[in-house]
């Protein structure tokens, strides 16, 4: 009867989560988790001035400021609530890597690569009038 009763609750807690977790769980892949809304969402300027990037829906671009030639494209997605996996490939040199963000505040990403270089992404305060 014990047994039974164990089995029960296991199935209990598994139906339980399924249902918490049908909604975080995206198409592409299982494990991946989102944000009921996505926090990074919109358009973010490196601190160099050199490119922004736009993260929109699962998908990641990087473009230059002065040309606005796309840089870079890929993926991403929310590994945990505060941190962000890209996957992107590089258009200049061909070649893909990962790169992880720390989002430490509404309007800071603090990401690094999967090279280690550090870099910090910024969002601008939209423009009124």
């Amino acid at each position: 009867m014990k047994r039974f009763s164990l089995a029960i609750a296991a199935t209990a807690l598994t139906i339980t989560l399924a249902g918490c977790m049908s909604g975080g769980v995206q198409e592409g892949g299982p494990g991946q988790v989102t944000r009921p809304t996505d926090a990074v969402q919109g358009q973010w300027f490196d601190t160099s001035g050199v490119a922004f990037s736009n993260f929109n829906g699962g998908a990641f671009e990087t473009r230059a400021n002065d040309t606005k030639e796309k840089l870079a494209e890929g993926s991403y997605r929310f590994a945990s609530a505060n941190l962000i996996e890209i996957n992107l490939r590089s258009l200049a040199r061909g070649t893909q890597s990962k790169v992880n963000c720390a989002l430490v505040s509404a309007g800071q990403l603090n990401c690094t690569s999967s090279s280690g270089q550090q870099f910090s992404l910024t969002r601008r305060s939209p423009q009124v009038g």
